[in-house]
């Protein structure tokens, strides 16, 4: 479960608040043995990561298993991570954004000991929401590859990974199907959008 910060304070850095981290648990609620606060200390056991703003778009490597994450930043620097057990990914201490209004710096920049640097920034912000890694067969040159929409850019985000590293980027469907909230990936091979519109509908994507 990801849970935004609220927009209160530096919530997302206090030891006993849920807001602004990444939870994990069973399904039947019990706390993993393997979370990395479970022994006494002043963290929550059922904490696996915090330092998170907003995080929009969650999705499960299809070879690594591990969990892929994105957030909206303030005004500019939404990020891309990956969540990893007990790492703190900075908000608000770093951040690649800046204030709304003044325009100036949050915090003490983008780099400090002991926090993670995210794996890609977008600076200005894309706003993006919804993710799937693709690994069908309708599109074989997006085989690999991470799908997620921009709702302030109004367009599909392909991001072409190397490994942990993204090495290209692309933007398809601009200003063409709206604000695309959720990006799926059917047993099909094809790609499913959803948009935010007041006439919102779900989309379909095939060669």
């Amino acid at each position: 479960m990801t849970l935004g910060d609220r927009g209160e304070d530096a919530r997302a850095q206090k030891p006993r608040d849920h807001a602004g981290s990444v939870i994990r648990l069973h399904d039947d609620g019990r706390v993993p043995v393997s979370n990395p606060f479970v022994q006494p200390t002043q963290q929550m056991p059922e904490v696996f990561s915090r330092g998170h703003r907003n995080i929009q778009g969650a999705a499960i490597h299809p070879q690594t298993g591990e969990l892929w994450t994105h957030e909206h930043g303030p005004q500019g620097g939404d990020e891309l991570n990956i969540i990893r057990s007990g790492r703190d990914y900075g908000w608000p201490t770093i951040t690649y954004g800046v204030n709304y209004v003044t325009g100036t710096r949050i915090g003490v920049g983008t780099q400090q000991a002991g926090m993670a640097q995210p794996l890609h920034v977008w600076v200005p912000s894309i706003a993006p929401s919804g993710m799937a890694f693709y690994e069908g067969n309708a599109f074989p040159a997006w085989r690999g590859s991470l799908l997620l929409g921009a709702l302030r850019g109004q367009s599909l985000v392909r991001l072409v990974l190397d490994g942990e590293k993204v090495v290209a980027e692309e933007r398809l469907l601009t200003q063409q199907v709206g604000r695309i909230r959720d990006v799926r990936v059917g047993p099909d091979g094809l790609v499913y959008l959803l948009n935010d519109s007041p006439d919102g509908a779900l989309w379909r994507l095939r060669p």
